[in-house]
């Protein structure tokens, strides 16, 4: 059942206004207090001599981004495999204008 639910386009949508709803419903609750305490987590990422601190909200954030981004690049992607974004859509032998 939830392998047909994520096949459908509509369900990326529905599951992020669930989970739009349930941080509303947690900022707005006696319990905020620990989910702003949650994403004020710190976490550090260590690689030899570089190191990386922020708290868990920004490296979210950086994450949704990338994700976000990517998602963006793949669409552009296929829009131009599949000539429905070209520039050569609109010229041909006879020119721009026509």
């Amino acid at each position: 059942m939830l392998k047909s639910f994520f096949r459908h386009e509509s369900s990326t949508g529905i599951v992020s206004m669930l989970m739009t709803l349930l941080v509303m419903i947690v900022a707005n609750s006696a319990i905020k207090s620990y989910y702003d305490a949650f994403l004020d987590l710190p976490v550090l990422v260590s690689i030899g001599s570089l190191t990386i601190a922020k708290p868990l909200l920004l490296w979210v954030n950086d994450a949704l981004m990338a994700i976000f981004f990517f998602m963006v690049g793949l669409e552009i992607s296929r829009g131009v495999r599949k000539v429905d974004i070209s520039i050569f859509a609109l010229v041909d032998d006879k020119g721009p204008f026509r």
